[in-house]
């Protein structure tokens, strides 16, 4: 068996745990994140942990390919997503929602 330590993105992820893709209920390869229960999107930041992957779980059709400790994000991804985010965060209304195009008219 291998030790690989491999870097993908959350799409290779679910190809190497086997997990079903599409828009799942449970996407998330590390816990019991619901998708669909949005009132605890911002709320709720702890959720069930997914002991074992194991087929018949929540969004899993067959044995992982590799364990789940030897997976890790592309910090490239990680860094957009999080921009991403911060970006969407920021308030409208105020001084941050201020178009750079605007700032920027010679």
């Amino acid at each position: 068996m291998h030790r690989w330590i491999i870097y993908v993105d959350l799409k290779m992820v679910c190809f190497l745990i086997c997990q079903q893709r599409g828009y799942t209920k449970y996407p998330c390869f590390l816990c019991k994140w619901d998708r669909r229960a949005c009132e605890k999107h911002w709320v709720q930041s702890n959720w069930l942990i997914r002991s074992d992957l194991k087929p018949g779980d929540p969004n899993i059709l067959h044995q992982p390919l590799v364990d789940r400790k030897n997976i890790i994000f592309a910090p490239l991804h990680l860094k957009v997503g999080i921009m991403k985010q911060f970006v969407k965060a920021l308030l409208i209304e105020g001084d941050c929602g201020i178009r750079p195009e605007c700032e920027f008219n010679t």
